[in-house]
């Protein structure tokens, strides 16, 4: 049994609340991660563009 499938099973218990604080927790460090790569390609996508002629 995979772990999603007993989260999953245990959502429908008294352990509900801690369950939803877990996923919560995992969605919004997955968010941040995503926010800073995007945030990280731009700002190399920047240096690339001004100065492209320095790095190569």
């Amino acid at each position: 049994m995979g772990t999603d499938r007993l989260l999953n099973l245990l959502c429908w218990t008294p352990l509900a609340k801690p369950i939803r604080a877990l996923r919560q927790h995992r969605i919004n460090r997955i968010a941040k991660e995503n926010y800073d790569k995007r945030k990280i390609d731009s700002i190399i996508e920047s240096i690339v563009v001004n100065y492209g002629d320095l790095l190569s």
